[in-house]
Protein backbone atom coordinates (compact mmCIF):
# COMPACT_ATOMS: atom_id res chain seq x y z
CA UNK A 1 0.00 0.00 0.00
CA UNK A 2 1.65 3.27 -0.95
CA UNK A 3 1.75 5.73 2.07
CA UNK A 4 1.35 9.19 2.10
CA UNK A 5 3.41 11.32 4.67
CA UNK A 6 2.67 15.17 5.21
CA UNK A 7 6.02 17.20 5.48
CA UNK A 8 7.07 20.58 5.99
CA UNK A 9 6.99 22.63 2.67
CA UNK A 10 10.66 23.66 3.29
CA UNK A 11 11.58 20.23 1.66
CA UNK A 12 13.91 19.61 4.35
CA UNK A 13 12.21 16.22 4.97
CA UNK A 14 10.66 16.95 8.39
CA UNK A 15 7.32 16.51 9.61
CA UNK A 16 4.73 18.97 9.13
CA UNK A 17 3.57 20.93 12.25
CA UNK A 18 0.67 22.96 12.39
CA UNK A 19 1.91 27.26 12.11
CA UNK A 20 -0.19 28.57 15.31
CA UNK A 21 1.65 25.43 17.28
CA UNK A 22 4.92 26.45 15.71
CA UNK A 23 4.63 29.84 16.66
CA UNK A 24 3.73 28.75 19.81
CA UNK A 25 6.78 26.68 20.30
CA UNK A 26 9.28 29.41 19.11
CA UNK A 27 7.38 32.36 21.34
CA UNK A 28 6.10 33.98 18.15
CA UNK A 29 2.35 34.08 19.50
CA UNK A 30 0.91 36.71 17.59
CA UNK A 31 3.45 37.72 15.39
CA UNK A 32 3.36 35.50 12.49
CA UNK A 33 1.17 36.54 8.70
CA UNK A 34 -0.22 32.75 9.74
CA UNK A 35 -4.46 33.06 10.15
CA UNK A 36 -6.56 30.36 10.51
CA UNK A 37 -9.39 30.82 7.45
CA UNK A 38 -12.77 30.11 9.85
CA UNK A 39 -14.79 26.75 8.89
CA UNK A 40 -17.59 29.05 8.20
CA UNK A 41 -15.54 29.98 5.02
CA UNK A 42 -15.75 26.07 3.71
CA UNK A 43 -19.03 25.12 5.79
CA UNK A 44 -20.99 28.19 4.53
CA UNK A 45 -20.35 27.10 0.63
CA UNK A 46 -17.87 30.66 0.46
CA UNK A 47 -15.25 28.72 -0.97
CA UNK A 48 -17.22 27.42 -3.92
CA UNK A 49 -19.53 30.77 -4.41
CA UNK A 50 -17.17 33.91 -4.15
CA UNK A 51 -15.50 35.31 -7.01
CA UNK A 52 -11.29 35.67 -7.37
CA UNK A 53 -11.62 38.98 -6.51
CA UNK A 54 -14.37 38.20 -3.54
CA UNK A 55 -11.66 35.52 -2.38
CA UNK A 56 -8.98 37.88 -2.04
CA UNK A 57 -11.01 40.63 -0.36
CA UNK A 58 -11.94 37.86 2.06
CA UNK A 59 -8.22 37.27 2.58
CA UNK A 60 -7.62 40.87 2.80
CA UNK A 61 -10.43 41.59 5.27
CA UNK A 62 -9.29 38.50 7.56
CA UNK A 63 -5.81 40.10 7.75
CA UNK A 64 -7.23 43.15 8.66
CA UNK A 65 -10.24 42.74 11.02
CA UNK A 66 -10.16 38.61 12.08
CA UNK A 67 -7.20 39.67 14.86
CA UNK A 68 -8.29 41.24 18.33
CA UNK A 69 -10.50 43.46 18.93
CA UNK A 70 -11.34 45.23 16.29
CA UNK A 71 -13.08 43.93 13.65
CA UNK A 72 -13.39 47.12 11.67
CA UNK A 73 -11.43 48.53 8.75
CA UNK A 74 -11.08 50.65 6.28
CA UNK A 75 -8.70 50.66 2.73
CA UNK A 76 -7.46 53.58 1.61
CA UNK A 77 -7.74 53.09 -2.52
CA UNK A 78 -4.30 54.22 -3.52
CA UNK A 79 -2.52 52.22 -0.33
CA UNK A 80 -4.69 49.20 -1.47
CA UNK A 81 -3.09 49.62 -4.87
CA UNK A 82 0.58 49.41 -3.06
CA UNK A 83 -0.13 46.71 -0.51
CA UNK A 84 -1.86 44.38 -2.56
CA UNK A 85 -0.87 44.95 -5.89
CA UNK A 86 -4.62 44.18 -7.01
CA UNK A 87 -6.62 46.67 -9.17
CA UNK A 88 -9.39 48.69 -7.78
CA UNK A 89 -11.76 46.42 -10.04
CA UNK A 90 -11.09 43.80 -7.63
CA UNK A 91 -11.23 45.69 -4.59
CA UNK A 92 -14.55 47.08 -5.26
CA UNK A 93 -16.12 43.82 -6.83
CA UNK A 94 -14.58 41.83 -3.62
CA UNK A 95 -15.75 44.10 -1.10
CA UNK A 96 -19.15 44.54 -3.27
CA UNK A 97 -19.57 40.45 -3.25
CA UNK A 98 -18.88 40.00 0.64
CA UNK A 99 -21.34 43.16 1.47
CA UNK A 100 -24.06 40.68 -0.72
CA UNK A 101 -23.07 37.82 0.97
CA UNK A 102 -23.32 39.53 5.04
CA UNK A 103 -19.47 38.72 5.52
CA UNK A 104 -18.92 42.13 6.07
CA UNK A 105 -21.36 45.45 7.02
CA UNK A 106 -20.63 48.60 5.57
CA UNK A 107 -21.03 52.10 7.43
CA UNK A 108 -20.41 55.17 5.25
CA UNK A 109 -18.35 57.67 7.68
CA UNK A 110 -17.85 61.42 7.16
CA UNK A 111 -14.40 62.06 8.28
CA UNK A 112 -13.04 65.97 8.94
CA UNK A 113 -9.14 65.33 8.62
CA UNK A 114 -8.42 68.62 10.55
CA UNK A 115 -10.60 67.89 13.12
CA UNK A 116 -12.04 71.04 13.30
CA UNK A 117 -15.64 71.95 11.98
CA UNK A 118 -16.41 73.73 8.51
CA UNK A 119 -13.62 72.13 7.01
CA UNK A 120 -13.53 69.76 4.03
CA UNK A 121 -15.52 66.21 5.13
CA UNK A 122 -14.43 63.12 2.83
CA UNK A 123 -16.58 60.25 2.92
CA UNK A 124 -15.08 56.56 3.89
CA UNK A 125 -16.80 53.07 3.76
CA UNK A 126 -16.01 51.20 6.82
CA UNK A 127 -16.31 47.47 6.71
CA UNK A 128 -17.08 45.44 10.08
CA UNK A 129 -15.91 41.49 9.53
CA UNK A 130 -19.12 39.72 10.54
CA UNK A 131 -18.98 37.02 13.80
CA UNK A 132 -18.89 33.86 11.75
CA UNK A 133 -16.05 35.08 9.67
CA UNK A 134 -13.41 36.41 12.52
CA UNK A 135 -10.23 34.58 12.46
CA UNK A 136 -8.96 32.57 15.55
CA UNK A 137 -5.82 34.07 17.01
CA UNK A 138 -2.39 32.14 16.24
CA UNK A 139 -2.35 30.88 19.93
CA UNK A 140 -6.33 30.11 20.26
CA UNK A 141 -7.08 26.96 17.39
CA UNK A 142 -10.32 26.12 17.01
CA UNK A 143 -11.42 23.46 18.45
Amino acid sequence: MPEIALLDESLNHTEYRLPYLQAMDEGREGRTNYSRVPESFWLSGLCATLSGAGIAMYLIAQSRAGWGDTHSFWISPKQFAAQYDLGDSTRKKGLRELVGYGVLGEETKLIDITGGSGYRRYRRNVYTLAHDHRSQTVGTPAG
